[in-house]
């Protein structure tokens, strides 16, 4: 059930959190050997195995799995902080009880989790899991890209948007049935594992559209697109996209093609879709650049250039950020 509580000045709420692993405060803000400081600007799914290691027992990066993440942890840490994702977070509870907080747009919300249950937090959301027991913690984290879930329901309604609401501590057995599937799935290393994968991505994906979103008119009033100008601008920029110009996008010129200045034109386009323009161009791109990989020979530093990336390593950080392997370990499990 749903629960939401006022718990402003919440420890988890702070831009600084005490990592238990290298034992002292850090911000996000900070640099990693092999990433730059900017990298971590806008955490990814990948940061929850980098404050953590040692609490990874398994994960799918190596695995090339398209549209969707797994992360397995088994640990003993009394709590742990979780920073906000660009991606939807499904929480799997596998062991003794655990208290979850989260805070979203200036909400908070908090539930206890039994074993077996099942929380939803959406991209953006902060959140925290403590732990009394001394039992060992074992849980198992799903991400999704909110443009693929998005895309489960463009055939059913494109002019309204889709919105998810933290949901903390209820039993679902369709999603555990995914989860655990797909934990299975983590021990066989070849094409059909991940395209079975892929498969469970997309009914992980329906099922948080039918049982657990909110679908809201998209009104300008609100902050949002008309549709008829979210539709010319998606359709502007995919045609960039697939044109001779390499991916690069006039972001500009597009929001004068839609009538908007382009202050109003990115904040109603990061309202309507859940994320900025330039964040939906990156993973068109990178759809692109999956594509290249799949279906030519090309050097990995050509592909980079048709996906409109300046550099090849520009490409491959930003690569491993939305699909969770450098794009030759993604070939390489073809």
């Amino acid at each position: 059930m749903l629960q939401t509580v006022n718990t402003q000045g919440h420890a988890g709420w702070n831009s600084s959190i005490v990592n238990p692993i290298l034992g002292r405060t850090e911000t996000w803000k900070r640099s990693i050997p092999g990433r730059g400081e900017a990298d971590l600007q806008t955490p990814s799914a990948g940061d929850v195995a980098l404050l953590y290691p040692e609490a990874v027992v398994a994960s799918s990066d190596a695995f090339a799995w398209q549209h969707i993440r797994l992360i397995h942890l088994r640990h003993s840490l009394n709590e742990m902080v979780i920073p906000p994702s660009d991606s939807h977070c499904i929480v799997l509870n596998l062991s003794a009880p655990m208290h979850l907080s989260a805070r979203l747009d200036k909400h908070n919300f908090e539930g206890g989790m039994r074993a077996g249950d099942v929380s939803i937090l959406p991209a953006g959301t902060t959140w925290s899991c403590q732990f009394e027991s001394s039992h060992v913690r074992n849980t198992l984290l799903l991400f999704l890209r909110p443009l693929f879930v998005r895309s489960a329901v463009e055939e059913i309604d494109f002019s309204r948007e889709l919105s998810l609401t933290p949901q903390i501590g209820f039993q679902c057995r369709h999603i555990r049935h995914i989860a655990m599937s797909l934990l299975g799935e983590l021990n066989e290393a070849n094409v059909m594992g991940r395209l079975y994968a892929d498969s469970l991505a997309i009914g992980l994906a329906m099922q948080l559209v039918r049982r657990y979103s909110s679908l809201k008119d998209v009104q300008i009033g609100h902050g949002g697109m008309a549709p008829h100008r979210l539709r010319k601008a998606i359709g502007l920029i995919d045609n960039h996209l697939a044109g001779e110009e390499e991916g690069r996008v006039a972001l500009r010129a597009v929001a004068k093609d839609v009538g908007m200045s382009y202050f109003h034109f990115s904040r109603a386009f990061k309202q309507s879709m859940g994320m900025s323009p330039t964040n939906y161009i990156a993973e068109r791109r990178i759809d692109r650049a999956k594509k290249l990989i799949q279906e030519t020979d090309l050097p990995i530093s050509e592909v980079a250039l048709r996906s409109g990336f300046s550099s090849q390593s520009h490409f491959t950080t930003s690569f491993r950020r939305l699909a969770g392997v450098t794009p030759r370990s993604f070939r390489k499990q073809m």
